[in-house]
């Protein structure tokens, strides 16, 4: 919790003294009766202090409740099409084993799963790598020497890339026509390097950017006199010293065989890409993709570790002792606010599904021990993931459901829980021109292929998209969760516009202003009446010292008396 220490110190430094006429410690009185008049002033500020607490009391309560809130929208999902969606009911592992048991899977193959990847098992067997096309040339003597070719060297590796000619002169090396070549490599896919065959021997090495694609050099017809003469190609057109074949990656997927000229594949099974790393004929991969249950424990965990953390600032604001009263940190300790917002949580936590399976959170392993913390049975939960995944999302996710594929819901955002049908008309184009629930036409309106619940109806914030062409009606099932009704519960006390955490903070935060207001306004009065004593003992001690004098010359012009 957060703690706000403040103090008040009242002086004020009169430059009065003590006078051997009057014996008065002039500083002293007007420093007590400053002292007097700051009495209120301190009062204030213990009120302002005990304010100052409070409203970090609430700011931290704020904090908890937003913490619950994001951690149970983690596990709501969008009423939206699968394809668009990203929350943690729609993402994907996968799992890889192999059919050798001398053979780790992952060293044959790599796998990247979306979202849109559909639970299953796939065999594959990788039969043959894409390589990259590798030619040598003739070996010279020197790398820095020149090499007294001279020429167009016109090359192109693959349809992603344009053949580009490149200018060669006599007095160019192997290090120069290397580096020439590298000058174009992203327009032509080929890169060049020269390799030291030996003490006196250097080729030219030209080597594909992309897999499976071949070098060519007579590309519209180009002259292959220098690629000829560098001693990539034959007389004839062929390669000279092919030094590695530009094959295609050749694999099976469930005894189906793909050719593809990298070893990154992502157009074979949809929603994953294949990393293959090895050639192992004869071996088979088993790839298994399932729901990603274990991100989902995560999502559960961290929510249930919100809700004891907020748990904890409760226990500490509800800390009472018989005969004492409440506990010095329980600041918000009987305030109306915070036991409606502990009531909002609990309700949404009591939340039950309509399902046979899961209906509560005691039904997969959450339950609440003796000090009302939430507790979870890791066994009972994890068997629930993988047994009954689904089951799962539907206790805690906004779930919709239609009675026609040419219906669906896009947006669920309003507080409409339940099932209605809605009877669809459209017209001889095929253009919908109403949507109506039992006969009232008024609650959805129009947007082309969108029929949008009416503001102010029962059906705000229910968004449906209908592709059919003829009229027709239809079921519409929506159904909350506790994750959802958590997230609308927590959000009039979170929401930084209008919540009610925030409207009582500024309410407290005016109050601390006023009351800081008084101070200075108490102080300012203070401190004017200390100086106006101030002039007032002054003047006291001047008239007296004049007297004193007058004494003095009387006493000088007649005498003692005595």
């Amino acid at each position: 919790m957060s703690t706000v220490n403040s103090s008040t110190s009242s002086s004020y430094v009169s430059s009065s003294y003590v006078s051997g006429l009057t014996d008065l410690d002039t500083a002293e009185l007007v420093e007590d009766a400053y002292n007097a008049k700051m009495e209120v002033a301190d009062t204030i500020e213990a009120e302002v202090d005990e304010l100052e607490l409070e409203i970090a009391a609430f700011e931290d309560l704020q904090d908890l409740l937003e913490a619950l809130e994001d951690a149970a929208e983690a596990l709501t999902a969008s009423a939206e099409l699968d394809s668009l969606r990203d929350d943690v009911w729609v993402g994907k592992s996968a799992y890889l084993s192999s059919s050798d048991a001398n053979t780790t899977a992952s060293d044959v193959l790599g796998v990247l799963v979306d979202d849109e990847a559909t639970v299953g098992s796939y065999t594959i067997e990788i039969k043959q790598m894409a390589t990259a096309h590798r030619l040598g040339g003739d070996t010279y003597a020197d790398a820095s020497s020149a090499a007294g070719l001279s020429g167009t060297l016109s090359l192109v590796a693959g349809d992603d890339y344009t053949a580009t000619d490149i200018e060669i002169s006599d007095d160019m090396s192997l290090d120069d026509i290397a580096d020439a070549i590298n000058d174009q490599s992203s327009a032509t896919g080929v890169r060049a390097s020269v390799l030291q065959v030996s003490d006196d021997e250097y080729m030219l090495v030209l080597s594909a950017i992309d897999t499976g694609q071949e070098i060519t050099f007579d590309t519209d017809g180009a002259d292959t006199t220098l690629a000829a003469s560098l001693g990539f190609i034959n007389d004839d057109g062929g390669y000279a010293n092919e030094l590695v074949a530009a094959d295609q990656a050749i694999f099976s997927v469930d005894g189906v065989e793909v050719t593809r000229s990298s070893n990154t594949v992502d157009d074979v099974i949809d929603g994953v890409t294949l990393y293959l790393y090895a050639e192992e004929e004869g071996t088979e991969i088993t790839l298994e993709i399932d729901e990603d249950a274990s991100s989902v424990y995560d999502a559960i965990e961290a929510f249930v570790d919100a809700y004891n953390e907020l748990r904890s600032f409760v226990i500490t604001n509800q800390s009472y002792e018989a005969g004492q009263g409440a506990d010095e940190d329980a600041v918000l300790f009987g305030d109306s606010l915070l036991s409606s917002a502990v009531s909002s949580v609990y309700d949404a936590l009591s939340f039950t599904e309509n399902s046979e399976t899961y209906a509560s959170l005691s039904s997969i392993g959450i339950t609440f021990d003796e000090s009302n913390y939430l507790v979870i049975d890791s066994e009972t939960l994890e068997d629930a993931l993988v047994s009954n995944f689904d089951e799962v999302a539907d206790l805690f996710s906004l779930s919709t459901d239609t009675g026609s594929d040419t219906l669906l819901v896009s947006e669920a955002d309003g507080t409409y829980t339940g099932t209605f049908t809605i009877d669809i008309e459209v017209d001889a184009e095929g253009n919908i021109t109403s949507g109506s629930v039992g006969g009232d036409s008024s609650l959805f309106t129009i947007s082309g292929n969108n029929i949008i619940g009416a503001e102010g109806s029962v059906y705000e914030g229910v968004e449906l998209y209908f592709g059919g062409d003829s009229s027709e009606s239809v079921d519409v099932t929506i159904s909350s969760g506790l994750g959802n009704e958590m997230v609308k519960a927590l959000d009039k006390y979170t929401n930084s516009s209008d919540g009610l955490i925030s409207a009582r903070i500024e309410r407290l935060e005016e109050q601390t202003t006023n009351l800081e207001d008084e101070i200075e306004d108490v102080t300012t009065a203070a401190e004017a009446y200390a100086e106006d004593l101030t002039e007032r003992y002054s003047a006291l001690e001047t008239k007296m010292y004049q007297l004193q004098l007058l004494r003095e010359q009387l006493e000088a012009l007649w005498g003692d008396d005595e």
